[in-house]
């Protein structure tokens, strides 16, 4: 009984937030406000690199939030995601982890106010696993951006994802691509990015085994728009196999815009195993 219990809150969980994901949006993704996107998949993207599987477990669903806070803007956002992982041995059922993200909350500094709302769009996004080696592991990722207000039409794209794991040291590589259907001063035409990760879990003890320092670098251009680079520097915690801790710090800089300082701490939880 405890265990069908289990089973049926974890299902009732992952369908509220999926609701969420479908009612709530995801702040300025694309949106100019330091050069690159600020909500959580960008920020997932980068844990995959040095921290985080490719993909979640097959048969799992796996929770991310995050609070991001500009300490150059005060702007402040609570990006949010889930993904799930279908049981399987197929590329599409059991290697490919579906993923919804969005920003909760987005609260911006607008003069003398502040202006707190949901945020602007919806991520989605398909994670592919095309090569599973013992070191290197090769990742495709097709996404769409849903804009819910502000912009009209969709961002198409995708994500190649690669990484390489030799000892205690991850390092990973992104590409990505994305178009706009309907583009405009703040949804530029294209965007083309590249992206570095590196990461190293430390020894000595059971304790210091849990955490792993990271750092990022992030080369974005976009049509019309200067280029932009976002680099990060952080350490994840993982208290227990299924609940882990980030906390990083990031600075942006270039795409016409002053340089924004930003620290961010995020929680991800593996709800496990869904029957």
């Amino acid at each position: 009984m405890n265990d069908r219990m289990n089973r049926t809150i974890r299902v009732l969980l992952g369908y509220f937030l999926l609701c969420c994901a479908a009612t709530t949006v995801s702040a300025a993704l694309f949106g100019r406000t330091g050069g690159s996107g600020n909500g959580n998949s960008k920020i997932a993207l980068r844990k995959r690199l040095h921290v985080n599987t490719l993909i979640t477990e097959p048969g799992t669903m796996e929770v991310d939030w995050s609070n991001l806070y500009s300490l150059s803007t005060s702007n402040f956002t609570m990006p949010s995601g889930i993904r799930y992982t279908p049981g399987g041995s197929s590329i599409i059922w059991g290697r490919t982890v579906y993923g919804v993200a969005f920003d909760s909350i987005s609260s911006a500094n607008i003069g003398a106010s502040r202006l707190t709302q949901f945020g602007q769009a919806v991520t989605l996004s398909a994670t592919s696993v095309i090569h599973d080696g013992e070191k290197f592991d090769f990742a495709i990722a097709p996404q769409a951006i849903v804009f819910l207000r502000d912009e009209s039409g969709l961002r198409l794209g995708a994500v190649a994802i690669a990484r390489y794991d030799t000892g205690r040291n991850s390092i990973g590589g992104t590409v990505s691509w994305s178009a706009a259907t309907h583009n405009s001063p703040s949804n530029p035409a294209g965007i083309f990015d590249v992206g570095f990760g590196f990461g190293h879990q430390l020894s000595g003890s059971q304790l210091l085994e849990r955490f792993t320092p990271h750092v990022n670098a992030e080369w974005e251009r976009s049509t019309g728009l200067p280029r932009a680079l976002l680099a990060s520097e952080g350490v994840e915690y993982q208290i227990t196999g299924r609940l882990a801790f980030d906390v990083s710090g990031q600075q942006i800089t270039g795409a016409g815009n002053p340089s924004d300082h930003q620290i961010a701490f995020g929680i991800t939880l593996s709800l496990g195993q869904l029957h």
